[in-house]
């Protein structure tokens, strides 16, 4: 059992860390800014934020910490920085999902890299403790 954490860890962080450096190169190269429709059924404020972010380049910025906290995230030495670096970024996202777009599978898909982003956190805790605790 004492074995099987740290590789359960290892595993998560590894497919949490592709995942993100995919999404981020995403932001960047493959996806070019969505143009929504009149026909669209997604809410007009979404769509208006969206729309914003990624006119005024804040897309790109997330994009750039998504990888490069993937990055760190993938290697067993960096992975609690890189947890550091992308908990705010996912938190943004699912609060995004949860008070701006209406859609509940959203949630769900924005939900497990969160859960699986505290879990690493969490899994690290006597790393970071003497950060907060005083001694």
């Amino acid at each position: 059992m004492k074995t099987f954490l740290p590789i359960l860890v290892a595993i998560l962080s590894a497919a949490l860390g592709i995942f993100f450096i995919y999404k981020g190169v995403d932001k960047h190269f493959l996806s070019p800014c969505k143009v929504y429709g009149p026909d669209s059924t997604l809410p007009q404020e979404y769509m208006n934020l969206m729309s914003a972010l990624c006119g005024s380049g804040f897309t790109k910025i997330v994009g750039f910490l998504e990888v490069l906290a993937g990055v760190l995230l993938v290697f067993p030495r960096t992975r609690l920085l890189g947890v550091i670096v992308l908990l705010p970024v996912i938190i943004t996202i699912f609060l995004l999902h949860a008070f701006v777009d209406n859609r509940p599978h959203e949630l769900v898909e924005t939900g497990i890299p969160l859960v699986i982003a505290v879990l690493i956190f969490t899994y690290h805790y006597k790393d970071w403790k003497g950060i907060i605790v005083k001694k």
